[in-house]
Protein backbone atom coordinates (compact mmCIF):
# COMPACT_ATOMS: atom_id res chain seq x y z
CA UNK A 1 0.00 0.00 0.00
CA UNK A 2 1.48 3.47 -0.42
CA UNK A 3 0.81 5.72 2.67
CA UNK A 4 -0.25 9.58 1.33
CA UNK A 5 0.24 12.15 3.79
CA UNK A 6 -1.67 15.44 3.11
CA UNK A 7 -0.91 18.51 4.65
CA UNK A 8 -3.43 21.46 4.07
CA UNK A 9 -2.50 25.12 4.47
CA UNK A 10 -3.63 25.57 8.09
CA UNK A 11 -4.15 22.14 8.95
CA UNK A 12 -2.39 19.27 10.85
CA UNK A 13 -0.94 16.17 8.63
CA UNK A 14 -3.34 13.46 8.83
CA UNK A 15 -2.12 9.66 6.81
CA UNK A 16 -4.21 8.10 4.28
CA UNK A 17 -3.66 4.77 3.05
CA UNK A 18 -4.33 3.73 -0.44
CA UNK A 19 -4.65 0.15 -1.95
CA UNK A 20 -4.86 -1.13 -5.57
CA UNK A 21 -8.49 -1.75 -6.38
CA UNK A 22 -9.13 -5.80 -7.94
CA UNK A 23 -8.16 -5.64 -11.86
CA UNK A 24 -11.08 -5.64 -14.42
CA UNK A 25 -12.29 -9.18 -16.34
CA UNK A 26 -9.88 -8.25 -19.26
CA UNK A 27 -6.27 -8.26 -17.36
CA UNK A 28 -3.61 -9.48 -17.94
CA UNK A 29 -1.71 -10.92 -15.31
CA UNK A 30 2.04 -11.39 -15.35
CA UNK A 31 4.86 -12.36 -12.81
CA UNK A 32 8.16 -11.80 -12.49
CA UNK A 33 9.82 -13.06 -8.80
CA UNK A 34 6.78 -13.98 -7.08
CA UNK A 35 5.72 -10.10 -7.24
CA UNK A 36 3.14 -8.99 -9.87
CA UNK A 37 3.87 -5.60 -11.61
CA UNK A 38 1.19 -3.29 -12.86
CA UNK A 39 2.24 -2.76 -16.57
CA UNK A 40 0.17 0.08 -18.37
CA UNK A 41 0.75 1.58 -21.92
CA UNK A 42 0.64 5.05 -21.67
CA UNK A 43 -0.35 5.72 -25.28
CA UNK A 44 -3.31 2.96 -25.03
CA UNK A 45 -7.28 3.88 -23.63
CA UNK A 46 -7.55 2.47 -20.33
CA UNK A 47 -9.59 -0.70 -21.61
CA UNK A 48 -6.45 -1.56 -23.67
CA UNK A 49 -4.09 -1.76 -20.80
CA UNK A 50 -1.76 -4.38 -19.28
CA UNK A 51 -2.59 -4.56 -15.63
CA UNK A 52 -2.15 -6.50 -12.38
CA UNK A 53 -2.72 -6.48 -9.18
CA UNK A 54 0.24 -6.61 -7.46
CA UNK A 55 1.23 -8.45 -4.22
CA UNK A 56 1.58 -5.51 -1.85
CA UNK A 57 3.98 -5.88 0.90
CA UNK A 58 6.15 -3.29 0.26
CA UNK A 59 6.87 -0.41 3.16
CA UNK A 60 4.52 2.33 2.67
CA UNK A 61 5.57 5.54 1.39
CA UNK A 62 4.73 9.16 2.46
CA UNK A 63 3.96 11.46 0.00
CA UNK A 64 3.89 15.08 1.23
CA UNK A 65 0.93 17.38 -0.88
CA UNK A 66 1.36 21.40 0.08
CA UNK A 67 -1.59 22.73 0.81
CA UNK A 68 -1.42 26.30 0.27
CA UNK A 69 -5.16 26.20 -0.72
CA UNK A 70 -5.58 29.82 -0.41
CA UNK A 71 -3.98 30.25 -4.05
CA UNK A 72 -6.50 28.02 -5.19
CA UNK A 73 -9.34 30.84 -6.25
CA UNK A 74 -6.52 31.84 -8.92
CA UNK A 75 -5.86 28.50 -10.26
CA UNK A 76 -9.67 29.03 -10.40
CA UNK A 77 -9.65 31.95 -12.44
CA UNK A 78 -6.62 30.57 -15.25
CA UNK A 79 -9.04 27.88 -16.51
CA UNK A 80 -11.69 30.04 -18.18
CA UNK A 81 -11.03 31.58 -21.38
CA UNK A 82 -9.96 35.19 -21.36
CA UNK A 83 -12.43 38.12 -21.52
CA UNK A 84 -9.94 39.39 -24.17
CA UNK A 85 -10.26 36.29 -26.30
CA UNK A 86 -14.22 35.91 -26.89
CA UNK A 87 -13.76 33.91 -30.20
CA UNK A 88 -11.63 30.94 -29.17
CA UNK A 89 -13.42 27.66 -29.41
CA UNK A 90 -13.25 24.96 -26.59
CA UNK A 91 -10.33 23.09 -28.88
CA UNK A 92 -8.44 26.21 -29.35
CA UNK A 93 -8.57 26.70 -25.23
CA UNK A 94 -7.43 23.55 -24.84
CA UNK A 95 -4.87 23.65 -27.15
CA UNK A 96 -3.66 26.53 -25.65
CA UNK A 97 -3.63 25.53 -21.92
CA UNK A 98 -1.94 22.19 -22.57
CA UNK A 99 1.05 23.83 -24.41
CA UNK A 100 1.35 26.24 -21.07
CA UNK A 101 0.47 23.18 -18.58
CA UNK A 102 3.26 20.99 -20.43
CA UNK A 103 5.65 23.99 -20.17
CA UNK A 104 5.13 24.63 -16.36
CA UNK A 105 5.59 20.98 -16.02
CA UNK A 106 8.54 20.97 -17.76
CA UNK A 107 10.33 24.24 -15.74
CA UNK A 108 9.01 23.47 -12.26
CA UNK A 109 8.80 19.33 -12.31
CA UNK A 110 11.34 17.79 -14.47
CA UNK A 111 13.80 20.18 -14.58
CA UNK A 112 14.42 19.63 -10.99
CA UNK A 113 13.99 16.02 -11.50
CA UNK A 114 16.80 16.18 -14.12
CA UNK A 115 19.48 15.79 -11.56
CA UNK A 116 18.11 12.61 -9.66
CA UNK A 117 15.96 10.44 -11.69
CA UNK A 118 18.65 8.47 -13.51
CA UNK A 119 18.74 4.69 -15.24
CA UNK A 120 20.49 3.51 -11.88
CA UNK A 121 17.61 4.92 -9.64
CA UNK A 122 14.10 4.66 -12.20
CA UNK A 123 15.27 2.22 -14.46
CA UNK A 124 11.79 2.12 -15.30
CA UNK A 125 8.85 4.81 -15.40
CA UNK A 126 6.94 4.25 -12.19
CA UNK A 127 4.45 5.45 -9.51
CA UNK A 128 5.50 3.30 -6.50
CA UNK A 129 6.49 -0.51 -6.27
CA UNK A 130 4.25 -1.44 -8.18
CA UNK A 131 3.06 0.63 -10.68
CA UNK A 132 5.04 0.84 -14.36
CA UNK A 133 4.01 2.83 -17.03
CA UNK A 134 5.21 1.46 -20.79
CA UNK A 135 6.12 3.87 -23.90
CA UNK A 136 4.77 4.14 -27.17
CA UNK A 137 4.30 6.51 -30.11
CA UNK A 138 3.09 6.78 -33.19
CA UNK A 139 6.10 5.11 -34.89
CA UNK A 140 6.24 1.63 -32.24
CA UNK A 141 4.32 -1.82 -32.78
CA UNK A 142 4.21 -2.80 -29.67
CA UNK A 143 4.83 -0.33 -26.07
CA UNK A 144 8.59 -0.26 -24.51
CA UNK A 145 9.89 -0.24 -20.80
CA UNK A 146 12.11 2.70 -20.76
CA UNK A 147 14.05 4.41 -17.65
CA UNK A 148 11.84 7.22 -16.66
CA UNK A 149 13.85 10.34 -17.37
CA UNK A 150 14.07 8.68 -21.16
CA UNK A 151 9.94 7.93 -20.91
CA UNK A 152 9.98 11.73 -19.85
CA UNK A 153 11.86 13.12 -22.48
CA UNK A 154 10.48 11.12 -25.40
CA UNK A 155 6.90 12.10 -24.19
CA UNK A 156 7.84 15.64 -24.39
CA UNK A 157 9.39 15.61 -27.77
CA UNK A 158 5.89 14.07 -28.55
CA UNK A 159 3.88 16.74 -26.74
CA UNK A 160 6.03 18.98 -28.80
CA UNK A 161 5.64 17.76 -32.18
CA UNK A 162 1.75 17.42 -31.54
CA UNK A 163 1.05 20.91 -30.44
CA UNK A 164 3.13 21.78 -33.03
CA UNK A 165 0.95 20.22 -36.25
CA UNK A 166 -1.50 22.13 -37.31
CA UNK A 167 -3.07 19.37 -39.06
CA UNK A 168 -3.80 18.10 -35.77
CA UNK A 169 -4.09 20.90 -34.32
CA UNK A 170 -5.37 24.07 -36.26
CA UNK A 171 -5.57 27.43 -35.88
CA UNK A 172 -7.23 30.77 -36.52
CA UNK A 173 -10.60 28.88 -35.48
CA UNK A 174 -10.76 26.14 -38.31
CA UNK A 175 -12.23 22.80 -37.36
CA UNK A 176 -10.02 20.18 -35.81
CA UNK A 177 -9.73 16.46 -36.81
CA UNK A 178 -11.66 13.69 -35.70
CA UNK A 179 -8.04 12.90 -34.07
CA UNK A 180 -7.49 16.00 -31.97
CA UNK A 181 -9.25 15.12 -28.99
CA UNK A 182 -8.28 11.66 -28.66
CA UNK A 183 -4.39 12.78 -28.80
CA UNK A 184 -5.39 15.04 -26.08
CA UNK A 185 -6.00 12.65 -23.79
CA UNK A 186 -2.93 10.92 -24.33
CA UNK A 187 -1.01 13.97 -23.50
CA UNK A 188 -2.43 14.66 -20.05
CA UNK A 189 -2.71 11.03 -19.55
CA UNK A 190 1.16 11.20 -19.91
CA UNK A 191 1.42 14.61 -17.27
CA UNK A 192 -0.40 12.78 -14.90
CA UNK A 193 1.72 10.17 -14.79
CA UNK A 194 5.04 12.45 -14.88
CA UNK A 195 3.43 14.08 -11.51
CA UNK A 196 2.52 10.73 -10.12
CA UNK A 197 6.27 9.77 -10.89
CA UNK A 198 7.68 12.61 -9.06
CA UNK A 199 5.50 12.69 -6.10
CA UNK A 200 5.80 9.17 -5.24
CA UNK A 201 9.75 8.12 -6.59
CA UNK A 202 11.24 11.93 -5.63
CA UNK A 203 9.11 13.21 -2.57
CA UNK A 204 12.38 14.58 -1.25
CA UNK A 205 13.83 15.89 -3.72
CA UNK A 206 11.23 18.86 -3.75
CA UNK A 207 11.92 18.93 0.14
CA UNK A 208 12.20 22.99 0.61
CA UNK A 209 9.32 25.14 1.02
CA UNK A 210 9.70 26.54 -2.40
CA UNK A 211 9.74 23.13 -3.97
CA UNK A 212 7.05 21.62 -2.37
CA UNK A 213 4.77 24.60 -3.47
CA UNK A 214 5.53 24.56 -6.78
CA UNK A 215 5.46 21.07 -7.07
CA UNK A 216 1.35 21.20 -5.49
CA UNK A 217 0.17 24.45 -7.70
CA UNK A 218 1.62 23.27 -11.05
CA UNK A 219 -0.23 19.66 -10.10
CA UNK A 220 -3.95 21.20 -8.84
CA UNK A 221 -3.67 23.65 -12.11
CA UNK A 222 -2.99 20.65 -14.42
CA UNK A 223 -5.60 18.61 -12.66
CA UNK A 224 -8.69 21.18 -12.22
CA UNK A 225 -8.30 21.80 -15.88
CA UNK A 226 -7.93 18.45 -17.00
CA UNK A 227 -10.84 17.11 -14.97
CA UNK A 228 -12.98 20.40 -15.98
CA UNK A 229 -12.50 19.49 -20.25
CA UNK A 230 -12.81 15.90 -19.32
CA UNK A 231 -9.24 15.17 -20.37
CA UNK A 232 -8.62 12.57 -18.02
CA UNK A 233 -10.54 9.59 -16.23
CA UNK A 234 -10.93 8.63 -12.72
CA UNK A 235 -9.28 5.74 -13.65
CA UNK A 236 -6.31 7.30 -15.28
CA UNK A 237 -6.35 8.92 -11.85
CA UNK A 238 -6.17 6.07 -9.54
CA UNK A 239 -2.38 6.01 -8.95
CA UNK A 240 -3.27 9.16 -6.52
CA UNK A 241 -7.10 8.68 -5.86
CA UNK A 242 -6.60 9.37 -1.52
CA UNK A 243 -4.06 12.60 -2.99
CA UNK A 244 -6.59 14.14 -5.24
CA UNK A 245 -9.36 13.28 -2.68
CA UNK A 246 -7.44 15.20 0.20
CA UNK A 247 -7.08 17.92 -2.67
CA UNK A 248 -10.77 17.72 -3.53
CA UNK A 249 -11.72 17.96 0.36
CA UNK A 250 -9.46 20.97 1.34
CA UNK A 251 -10.91 22.68 -2.19
CA UNK A 252 -14.18 22.30 -0.91
CA UNK A 253 -13.80 23.52 2.93
CA UNK A 254 -11.33 26.68 1.34
CA UNK A 255 -14.01 27.57 -0.83
CA UNK A 256 -17.04 27.20 1.56
CA UNK A 257 -15.39 29.90 3.42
Amino acid sequence: AQAILAQGCHQRPALFVCCLQPPPPLVQRHRSANKMAILIDATRSNSDMVLSVADIHSNMRLVPLPGETHCVCTLRLLLTVPRSMPDLSPNEWVMLKTTAILQEMIDEVVVPLEQHCSRESCPCMSAGAHLMFLWKDDDMKEPQRLPAMEYINAFIQFARLSLANTELCPRGGRRCPDSFMPRMLKLHRCIFRIYAHAYIQHTEKFCDAAGFFNLGMRFKHWLFFARDSGLVSDMDLRPMRRLIDVVDLTVAGREAH
